[in-house]
């Protein structure tokens, strides 16, 4: 595949922190996106979109995947029941799963957990607070 010689800058977004994402009344997990871009690469174009995760203490949140996701723990302690083994994995700061198109779990934590994910699916719960702060010339 070749590259084409135009420079495309990047997209910034200044102050996207998982610190600043409120749950939503009655739950005890979120996801905030904060970037979503359909891809441009021409040999399997679908749509790319980043942010966090976010989950404390509560029921199970129950996850069946049709799309692939990336998670990535930063703070805390996410617990993922893995249904297709039966393991749970306590995933703690450093930790990363891969979640392929049809993977089933169970998200839980005895405190909180905070994660950075990317999926390859459109924007579905945009990030509360982050109004104004892409920068307009970073845009494709």
């Amino acid at each position: 595949m070749a590259v084409s010689n135009k420079l495309v800058p990047l997209t910034v977004i200044k102050g996207a922190g998982y610190e600043f994402i409120p749950l939503p009344a009655g739950q005890n997990a979120t996801t905030a996106d904060f970037h979503s871009i359909r891809t441009q690469t021409t040999d399997s174009p679908s749509y790319f979109t980043s942010g966090f995760y976010k989950i404390e203490a509560g029921p199970h949140r129950p996850a069946h995947y049709a799309f692939e996701e990336t998670k990535y723990v930063l703070s805390g302690q996410i617990d993922v029941l893995d249904e297709a083994t039966g393991i749970t994995h306590h995933l703690v700061p450093g930790d990363f799963a891969f979640f392929h198109v049809g993977s089933k779990v169970q998200f839980s934590t005895k405190s909180q957990g905070f994660a950075f994910y990317a999926v390859t699916r459109p924007v579905r719960s945009p990030h509360p607070n982050l109004v104004g702060r892409e920068e307009d010339k970073a845009r494709l």
